[in-house]
């Protein structure tokens, strides 16, 4: 049986390296670095080359633009108005000045051409419900207003769905922007009736439409 003090040195003693297995731990090492430092190259390179492309793609896109038509740096692009909605007095019309309304912001110029502040109410039409009877609930609502008598009411919630409403000035145009769905929409003109009253209200006056979204 060999003796404890045997047993101890050779556990405790230190084993010589095999020849050489420092030299392929380094070469082992200097290889990955090697393979990393390669692929950072390879990526600039491919960053440089398409940055070069798409530049060179502005530029020749850029001289296809008539200069009239160029965005100036600094501004984005606006949507130009699909139509115009005008408010005489006494009639609510909207003429279109595009064929084609596509789905999402919309823009309107909204013409008051009275003499008092004028709301422009845009709403959409639900599934199922007619742009006439639409109409006629206005119309019936404004005559009732013409003639001092309580006020009809809008269709129900079932039937439309309020967008947003937009007050112009006497004698004055604005934009009306919103956001409106494929469907049928209207926008009503609305104008105030107790002027004299602690606070103005407005009563519907017409209905511009059918504004049809694609």
């Amino acid at each position: 049986m060999p003796d404890v003090q045997e047993v101890f040195r050779m556990s405790t003693q230190k084993v010589r390296p095999d020849p050489g297995a420092l030299e392929r731990q380094y070469g082992q090492q200097r290889r990955r670095t090697i393979r990393r430092k390669t692929s950072v190259y390879v990526l600039v390179a491919a960053l440089v080359v398409i940055s070069a492309v798409a530049v060179g793609w502005g530029v020749e896109s850029a001289k296809q633009v008539p200069a009239s038509q160029r965005a100036t740096p600094g501004t984005a692009s606006v949507p130009a108005p699909v139509g115009i909605v005008t408010f005489d007095g006494s009639k609510c019309w909207v003429n279109f000045t595009r064929t084609r309304i596509e789905s999402g912001v919309v823009l309107f110029k909204a013409v008051n051409a009275s003499e008092h502040r004028v709301m422009f109410d845009s709403w959409t039409l639900r599934k199922g419900y007619p742009f006439r009877e639409f109409d006629a609930t206005i119309r019936k609502d404004a005559r009732n207003a013409a003639h001092g008598r309580p006020g009809h009411g809008f269709p129900s919630d079932k039937q439309v769905t309020y967008l947003r409403s937009d007050v112009v000035p006497a004698n004055d145009a604005n934009t009306i922007v919103t956001t409106m769905a494929p469907g049928r929409h209207a926008i009503a003109c609305l104008q105030p009736y107790d002027r004299g009253g602690p606070q103005e209200r407005f009563r519907p006056a017409g209905l511009a439409g059918p504004i049809v979204v694609r």
